[in-house]
């Protein structure tokens, strides 16, 4: 176990137990979304990567936008 996880461990025994449960259950959830968001990118890698590809050569032409951070 790292450093930095047995400091948040100890810092957690610290918390009540229902805020616990909840800290526990909102990293479980994080932990699957990750493992399903690897798992579909690895699935869909090739697809990914041309579209990637596309925007690059779409870039490199000249016929993307530049980005305005204050039209967002």
């Amino acid at each position: 176990m790292t450093r930095l996880m047995e400091q948040v461990i100890a810092q957690l025994l610290a918390v009540p137990e229902g805020e616990q449960d909840r800290l526990a259950q909102f990293l479980l959830d994080e932990l699957e979304e990750d493992q399903k968001w690897t798992r579909s990118t690895a699935e869909r890698e090739g697809k990914l990567r041309g579209l990637i590809n596309d925007v690059l050569a779409d870039d490199d032409a000249g016929l993307c936008e530049p980005l305005d951070p204050s039209r967002l």
